[in-house]
């Protein structure tokens, strides 16, 4: 508890000193607009969010701080009230190290001591050795006067030197230490939050999502010193980049440190800047050593011409030799992960505007961190902040804000992408259940192609246009839907269009206006359901079609059936997989058949990983193809393909194709692949997205392209209506092209 008290007088002192020093000044930076602090705000409250440490284990309200800050920083009339407002919601950590930086701790122009920066050692009271430690050290001539020393001195004091004298000063350490230690020395490694994609907030996924903690080895040094142990001294200042070997020392009692001005153990972790503007930067904590920083002497920072008042302490010291305590267990400094979900304020359907605010912050950084196409977007996503901001902001009730979430989720360009839990967005479509019957388009008329449950629609037949719906035009509801639905593709667009103007809430009803082969109009009025969704459909998974093919519905298959279907399929010389629609799992199963040639892998999966790097970084990796013992299929295959070919579907040929480079025939896929993931946002709104990045095994695009047919064919109005496959009879005559006898017999498989 008293330590925690001195922790928020520090902090508060700092803000004190800070704020004094903030009085407006003829040169001063000017005070960001109200719309861009927020946008500033923004992004300082991400990075703590997924990167600062103590959000993954401590009980810290991270939402309520921004809440509380956002009316503080718009009101805010001047820097001081601006950074008030700011360092106030970074207190809520409880962590020096993440706060605004003071004045005083920006690098400045004074010249360091001389003496320091040019001698690499030199002798204090006579037996006193001061190891300048910006400067290499040639190890023999430094032995032998360690054989003479009685203490020594360690300078790492950086201020007034070259930025990058502090990397210097590492590695010069690195070579000086072992010579100094008498017994071995195990040094801890920092552990920081370590993100492999975006961990699912209320859905599972096979994409194995995850929040961890990434923990350094460490290091462990031997000793190599000259004589017998003598006593260390370090000397530090506010510009210091403090090691872990030297905290570890200290802790051990092998060592004292003395501070030439503030410093708290931000120095010795991971950080990272962020502008807000007005002159003011807030730094983040991004690692913990757990190891404390605790000085033996403190002293203010010296002035450009006094005495060396921190060399004085640390000879006084050198008599005095350290008397320390073990160090405290490490896990009980640094607990365990614990995972904590967001908050989906779902009480909230017109969540008020600081909660509006909390949403688009949320959701612009999930993205920004974590969405692995964001590459691949039309929109700079970076000014998306700044042009939803007053969409957000200024929404008058619960629909505007829900239609708001969807317009920016359109940026992603994601077949993937996908709304929940909002009744504004069931109400028109944009979420909710799909009807109980499948709709394509083709030759610009929405077309049934497959009725799911026919007594949830009763009169809806495949082959119907369907023209209306509550009767006015289709197309017209349609276009309503244009700025809150997305898709990867085109042509992938326009059936997401159409599946979603059909769409609706649970158990709700709809009328359509439909017209068959004939002319004939009627009304339809049909019931949404999940239950009809779920129905399981009805034939056989697969079936010859004659002359040696066999017909494989890959929507029907299941994986305990793929052993038979090979058995029966055995002497057929090609088979057709109908992968129009989405697959149970079976591409495992079915690889090791078809992988004749040994192909090692499947496909490429890159995903974005966030942790305390700066740059962030992408972990990419094979998938293998699954290795069965069974006999692999010697026939040809082909697999047929359209804009209903999504996410495992997808898959599944870029595993037939690594295999034994299946055929695809018909047209390309919809282009969203990625095992998908999802946050949540005030309102009780789910929002779904791709969380890796899939490829070709090559390499290439699959995203935003899809599967690309080797031969193109786009089933016509009049033969669905007729109850042809035109794309399964192309891919007959593909295969007779290729010397394999081939034709239907009987009805069309599907």
């Amino acid at each position: 508890m008293l330590r925690t008290l001195l922790t928020r007088f520090i902090l508060a002192a700092g803000l004190i000193a800070w704020t004094a020093s903030a009085a407006p000044t003829p040169n001063a930076p000017e005070l960001p607009s109200p719309e861009e602090r927020l946008n500033r705000l923004a992004r300082l409250w991400g990075q703590v969010k997924y990167r600062h440490p103590s959000l993954a284990y401590k009980p810290i309200d991270w939402d309520a701080a921004l809440i509380t800050a956002l009316p503080r920083v718009e009101a805010a009339k001047d820097r001081a009230a601006y950074a008030a407002a700011v360092q106030d919601m970074l207190e809520t950590l409880n962590d020096p190290a993440t706060r605004i930086l003071r004045p005083d701790e920006r690098q400045d122009s004074a010249p360091a001591d001389p003496a320091r920066t040019r001698e690499p050692r030199r002798w204090e009271a006579k037996d006193v050795l001061v190891i300048n430690m910006g400067v290499r050290q040639p190890t023999a001539p430094l032995r032998e006067e360690l054989t003479r020393a009685k203490a020594v001195i360690l300078d790492l004091r950086a201020r007034g030197l070259d930025p990058r004298a502090s990397e210097a000063m590492r590695q010069t350490l690195g070579e000086v230490l072992p010579l100094l230690l008498t017994q071995e020395l195990q040094v801890p490694g920092p552990r920081a939050v370590y993100h492999s994609g975006y961990r699912p907030q209320t859905i599972s996924s096979s994409g194995g999502f995850a929040t961890s903690f990434l923990t350094s080895t460490g290091e462990r040094i031997s000793p190599q010193a000259p004589g017998k142990a003598l006593p260390l001294l370090f000397l530090l200042d506010d510009q210091s980049s403090v090691d872990a070997r030297v905290l570890t020392m200290k802790a051990q009692g092998l060592a004292q440190i003395i501070t030439e001005g503030r410093l708290d153990d931000g120095s010795s972790v991971e950080r990272t800047r962020v502008d807000l503007g007005a002159g003011l930067t807030a730094v983040v904590r991004l690692s913990e050593l757990g190891v404390p920083l605790r000085a033996d002497a403190v002293l203010p920072k010296r002035s450009r011409s006094g005495k060396d008042e921190a060399l004085l302490k640390a000879l006084e010291l050198a008599r005095k030799p350290a008397r320390g305590k073990a160090p405290k267990v490490r896990e009980a400094d640094l607990p365990p992960g614990r995972w904590q979900a967001d908050e989906a304020y779902a009480n909230m359907p017109y969540p008020d505007r600081p909660y509006r605010l909390l949403a688009l912050f949320r959701m612009w950084n999930i993205i920004e961190f974590f969405y692995p196409y964001k590459h691949l977007m039309d929109q700079d996503w970076d000014q998306a902040l700044t042009t939803f901001l007053p969409r957000f902001s200024k929404a008058k009730d619960a629909a505007e804000y829900a239609l708001a979430v969807a317009e920016m989720s359109t940026l992603l360009k994601d077949g993937h992408t996908t709304l929940h839990g909002h009744p504004e967005l069931e109400k028109r479509g944009i979420a909710g259940v799909l009807a109980p019957f499948e709709a394509m388009e083709l030759e610009g008329k929405a077309v049934v192609t497959r009725v799911w449950d026919e007594a949830a629609a009763p009169g809806i037949a495949p082959g119907q246009v369907i023209e209306t719906y509550e009767g006015k035009p289709l197309a017209e509801r349609m276009n309503a839907l244009k700025s809150y639905v997305t898709a990867s593709t085109p042509a992938h667009l326009r059936h997401r269009l159409l599946a979603r103007a059909l769409s609706g809430a649970e158990g709700s009803q709809a009328t359509v206006g439909v017209r068959d082969a004939a002319g004939a109009r009627k009304q339809v009025r049909f019931t949404r359901s999940m239950r009809s969704l779920q129905k399981p459909p009805t034939g056989d998974a697969w079936r010859l079609l004659g002359n040696g093919v066999g017909y494989v519905d890959l929507t029907r298959l299941q994986p305990a059936d793929v052993a038979t279907l090979f058995e029966k399929m055995k002497s057929t010389k090609a088979l057709v997989f109908d992968m129009r629609g989405y697959p149970h799992g079976t591409a495992w199963a079915i690889a090791p058949y078809l992988n004749a040639r040994k192909a090692p892998y499947g496909a490429v999966i890159e995903r974005n990983i966030v942790s305390s790097e700066e740059l962030g970084g992408r972990y990419k990796y094979y998938q293998p193809l699954p290795q069965a013992n069974v006999t692999p299929y010697k026939g040809r295959t082909v697999m047929l393909i359209d804009e209903r070919t999504i996410s495992q579907a997808e898959y599944t040929g870029l595993f037939f194709e690594a295999a034994n480079n299946t055929t695809f025939i018909g047209t390309p896929s919809a282009g969203a692949d990625g095992d998908v993931t999802n946050m949540v946002l005030p309102g009780g709104i789910a929002l779904l997205f791709s969380g890796d990045d899939v490829r070709h095994v090559d390499g290439r695009q699959l995203q935003r392209v899809g599967l690309k047919p080797q031969v193109f064919v786009r089933p016509s109005l009049a033969s669905v209506q007729k109850g042809q496959d035109e794309v399964l009879e192309r891919a007959l005559k593909y295969l007779v092209s290729k010397g394999v006898s081939a034709k239907v017999s009987g009805e069309t498989p599907r």
